[in-house]
């Protein structure tokens, strides 16, 4: 089961408010090729859907979600700030 943790869902969250993203929009992550990359989008049916603070931050379809299964999205601290980790 992938897991988003408390600190990553805020991170998102604030992401998505300084983009100004409308409040059904949310991170989607998908794959290009090999890449998981991520991008704006609205959740879509099937859509594994992950909230924070009752807002949808995070979506990615069944394939991504398999793929993802077992891993956590952390925030990390770094000298240039915080960022996501995916943790396997």
């Amino acid at each position: 089961m992938f897991v988003m943790t408390e600190s990553a869902g805020e991170f998102l969250c604030a992401v998505l408010d300084r983009a100004q993203a409308p409040q059904e929009a949310a991170i989607r992550f998908e794959l290009e090729g090999d890449a998981l990359v991520s991008k704006l989008d609205k959740p879509r049916p099937g859509d594994a859907a992950f909230d924070h603070d009752g807002r949808k931050v995070l979506v990615m379809d069944e394939r991504v979600s398999q793929l993802l299964s077992g891993s956590k999205l952390e925030l990390e601290p770094t000298a240039e700030g915080a960022k996501l980790v995916l943790m396997h």
